[in-house]
Parts: structure tokens; sequence; C-alpha cells
């Protein structure tokens, strides 16, 4: 009987050791680096990126300082990262699989972000009920990008055919999509946020009765934050500490969306309620949904986009250690699943 106490005592004991150690590790990824470090961040003006405006403001917490720099197009921000531009940005879900197929091996994905912000537009007066509405449709698109992905997917899932389908490969930011619809030239866009707000405030969109962000394929997922290789392999603790304060931010917008909208309204220069119903479909996650990741790279090497089919190595190319020690889980409860 002594003997079985003692091994109970030891089993609590150990029981108490491993929580005070976590408690210990949670407190210790909160106390600022010993030294000053500066930060260059990949920006662009998405709404559901919109919540990292406020990363420097939480990183100074852990003596980081972060400058800002502004990037038209995920691809462009992919770029600058991973040629060591830039130590940290934020972009589509397919894009470590672009620049990985492309022969890059210099970028790691370290969190998610959410879903939806992607969305369709179609031109006040034409009717989009179903996915068979579609057949005859001017159908506008980015091929490549993460909406443009998802489109596709939807689309064969449906079970149409894309290549019947009447789409027009769209130069340039949304703005080109906007003026196309407006004079007629569209009559859907396959685009992402503001620019469907816009149409729908200003009164010439109206959303369709389809929705591309909820194909088994990719789902509804955005994007993913992202660290340049060699920046993490010689700053971890530092790494460790942007996840943090970018977990912190994520979570005070998600409980704070008058905010998240007026700090979007603020930077983009738009009107708060174009903002608001910018990101009123938006669900932010930090969870890695690296099984829909892996379906993306198999499907983009399968349509050609890419040369090279990645799906069978793209894991070595992100990292739930960061987010584990934030959170005390494992990768299947951090999104390796989804």
């Amino acid at each position: 009987m002594k003997g079985r106490w003692t091994c109970v005592s030891l089993a609590v004991g150990a029981c108490l050791l491993a929580g005070a150690a976590a408690g210990r590790a949670a407190e210790d990824i909160r106390k600022p680096l010993p030294g000053p470090l500066k930060v260059r961040q990949g920006m662009l003006n998405v709404p559901a990126l919109s919540p990292l405006y406020l990363l420097p403001d939480e990183a100074k917490k852990y003596n980081i300082q972060i400058e800002q720099v502004m990037f038209q197009r995920f691809a462009d921000a992919r770029t600058a990262l991973a040629s060591g531009d830039l130590e940290l940005a934020a972009f589509g879900p397919q894009d470590i699989t672009l620049a990985v197929a492309g022969g890059a091996k210099s970028l790691v994905g370290v969190a998610g972000l959410g879903a939806g912000n992607d969305c369709l537009m179609v031109r006040k007066g034409v009717a989009v009920n179903s996915w068979k509405d579609l057949e005859g449709k001017k159908i506008g698109v980015g091929a490549g990008s993460i909406s443009w992905l998802k489109f596709v997917a939807s689309v064969e899932e449906q079970g149409l055919d894309y290549k019947q389908l009447k789409v027009v490969n769209v130069m340039g930011g949304g703005a080109n999509y906007q003026k196309a619809l407006q004079t007629g030239e569209l009559d859907m866009a396959v685009v992402w946020q503001p620019f469907c707000a816009q149409g729908i405030v200003e009164g010439y969109g109206q959303y369709p009765g389809i929705d591309h962000n909820v194909s088994k394929l990719v789902g509804g997922w955005i994007a993913v934050l992202a660290v340049n290789r060699g920046f993490v392999e010689k700053n971890r603790d530092a790494v460790q500490r942007l996840v943090l304060a970018y977990s912190d931010i994520l979570n005070f917008a998600r409980q704070n969306t008058d905010r998240w909208a007026q700090v979007y309204a603020e930077k983009a220069g738009l009107p708060l309620p174009v903002a608001k119903e910018s990101i009123r479909t938006t669900a932010l996650d930090p969870r890695i949904p690296l099984a829909s990741i892996k379906r993306m790279s198999k499907f983009l090497a399968d349509r050609g986009v890419v040369q090279k089919d990645v799906s069978g190595e793209i894991d070595q190319y992100y990292n739930f250690d960061f987010l584990s020690r934030i959170t005390g889980k494992g990768p299947a409860e951090l999104g390796q699943g989804l």
C-alpha cells in the first residue's frame, strides 16, 4: 500500500511540475527580447489582413520594431520575403506552394489567418442564383489568385466545365474588375473585399446566390503568415514573440469588430459602411490548414499553374511549433487536418 501511495504521490508531483513548467514557458515567451530587433513586414491593404496594422504596437512590447512595407499584390510580397528583403509577411495559402514549385526554399509558414474575404460580385440586373446560371455569363478572374482557386474548385465540384465558361483574365487590381462590371464588359467578377463591398454600397453590384468559399478542395481559407527561413533560424525567440503578438491581435480583432472596421477604414481611406461590409464575412483563425494547402498544391499542378507537384513535400515549409507553444496544443488541433 505504501508503495502504491508513493507512486501516486510521484505522479501528482510530476503533473504539478509539468504544469508549473508550462506556466513558466508561457511567461517566458511574453518577456521582451534582451535587445531591440528591427523587422520588415510586408503589408497589403486587404480587409482580412488589416488587423496586422496593429502588429507594430503589439510587437513593441517584446522589443521588436516593425517597419511595414506596402505591396499591391500577394505575389510581390511573397517574392520579397523569399529573397530576404522582408522578414515577415502574410499572403495567400497557395503562395508558399507557388514559391516552392518555382524553386524557392526560403519561406516558412507559421500561422494561418482564417476564412472568408474572397467574394463574387454580379453586375446589378444580372441573375446568378445557381451555378448553372454561370453559363453564358462573362466572368472576370485573376488566374492564380486564391479567389480564382476557390472559384475553379467550386465550379468543378458543382459539375460544370470551367473551360466552357466565358472567362476573362483581368490584369491588375480590383478597380479593373469594378470598371468592367460598371461598363458591362463583365457580368460577374471573382474578386475579394473591399471590391464587393464597394459594389454593394455604391449600388452597381450584388452578391450572387452562390458561394465559392465552401468547396471541399479549398474551403474559405484566406492567408498564411510566413517568415524568411534564414531569419527564423537566427531569431527563433523573436519569431515566437511575433507569432504571439499576431495571435493576440487576431483575437482582439475578433472580439472588437467595430475597432477592426475602423482601423481598416482609416488605413484604406474607405467609408466606414464599406469597411464594415468588407470584414463581415471574414472569420479570423490562426490555425494552419495544412491538409487544404496540400490539396491546393496538387490542384495547381494538375491545372498546369505550376510545373511541379509539391503536395508531398509542402509540409516541410510549415512549422506548428510557435502556435503550439502559445496554445499548448499539437498540430492536429492547430489545423494539420483542415
